[in-house]
């Protein structure tokens, strides 16, 4: 049988290069913004020359670094790079950094991070990827938690700027945690005992199921579900909205991935730590569908529970109206497939199941059912 090979280089909207002369120049333009220094790294901000800005080499030191082009048109727009890498323990940094404000947002720098780890994971055989970033770079983090990373601590105070210290948080994320969120395979089991299972902190059970991306161990007088494997499952906080347009039809994407993976589902996904559900539904309809929208009311919960896919899921589901754009999918080739709008009384299947309560809600809304 002939192997399946990944395009490691090709995402869905960039793709990566090697460095040439020419990039150093806009690297060198892009130090000009102070706000794009201030998020970069921790250094005195100061712009940089095309000849300090690196090389033209990918082998730099003891890492790989890579241009980052866009794949409509070869514009660059940033860079990635794994560094510092430590082959015997098979653990590398991660950077990454999108130079133009007006290329964030647009899903550039969610593509370019989905392609370094599988670069990582895959073509350099590393089991750990871990990075560091400033609190009040509040997108950054955002991202990085929905990529899979865990937040695994911070150093208090690290960073002065302007007269006030910020911490650095310390994120990584695991090989094994990365095959798991992505359904990509892996040639190695690692030899840590319990992936999932990290040390307690003593924290109530509402706060461990909202801590998505640092779960823990729990109370010792409380023992959580385990799986055959003695892997913990906790249920885990997410958001839906249900987003009916002029015409009663309501928005609706095609699930690619678990969970409810092969399902039409309204667009929604998990809160973050320390976020509330109501900024958690805008954050991730604005970064799944590219649309601004109002909350009317909370329509209901919604639970699913899965079992053999190790997923168990507790969700509030809201009634929402657009405010602007036009609804796209910035998440393609990923955990979303198509995407479209469906009338209410007329809608696809099969639906996920974690959707259908509140379609329910709102039909009753419109047509009294």
């Amino acid at each position: 049988m002939a192997p399946l090979h990944f395009n490691h280089f090709q995402g869905s909207k960039v793709r990566l290069a090697a460095p040439c002369p020419e990039d150093c120049m806009r690297l060198s333009r892009f130090t000009d913004d102070y706000g794009y220094l201030r998020n970069l790294d921790t250094d005195i901000a100061v712009p940089l020359t095309p000849d300090e800005t690196g090389s033209s080499s990918v082998r730099r030191d003891n890492g790989f670094e890579f241009s980052l082009r866009t794949l409509e048109d070869n514009r660059y727009i940033g860079f990635t790079a794994l560094y510092r890498i430590e082959w015997n323990n098979r653990s590398a940094r991660l950077a990454i950094a999108i130079g133009d404000e007006k290329d964030r947002g647009k899903g550039y720098g969610s593509d370019a991070l989905a392609l370094i780890m599988r670069y990582g994971f895959h073509e350099l055989n590393l089991n750990r990827i871990a990075l560091e970033v400033i609190e009040y770079n509040e997108t950054a983090m955002q991202a990085y938690l929905k990529a899979g990373f865990q937040v695994e601590g911070r150093q208090r105070s690290a960073v002065l700027r302007d007269g006030r210290h910020y911490d650095l948080i310390s994120m990584s994320i695991l090989a094994e945690e990365w095959s798991k969120q992505t359904e990509l395979p892996l040639s190695f089991q690692s030899t840590r005992a319990n992936v999932s299972n990290e040390t307690s902190v003593n924290i109530k059970p509402f706060q461990r199921a909202a801590a998505v991306s640092a779960s823990t161990s729990g109370d010792a007088s409380e023992p959580l579900p385990t799986t055959s494997e003695n892997t913990t499952v906790q249920p885990r906080i997410g958001v839906g909205a249900v987003i009916v347009n002029d015409r009663r039809e309501v928005l609706l994407v095609w699930r690619n991935r678990e969970p409810e993976q092969f399902t039409w589902s309204i667009p929604g996904g998990k809160i973050d730590p320390y976020e509330s559900a109501e900024t958690a539904v805008i954050r991730e309809i604005k970064e799944e569908v590219d649309l601004d929208i109002a909350i009317d009311r909370l329509l209901c919960t919604a639970e699913t529970i899965q079992p053999d896919q190790q997923e168990h899921w507790i969700s509030l589901l809201y009634s929402t109206r657009m405010i602007s754009g036009i609804a796209r999918n910035l998440e393609e080739g990923g955990a979303i497939g198509e995407i479209g709008w469906f009338p209410l009384d007329d809608l696809p299947s099969p639906l996920a199941c974690f959707a259908v309560p509140g379609l329910d809600a709102v039909k009753k809304m419109y047509f009294g059912e």
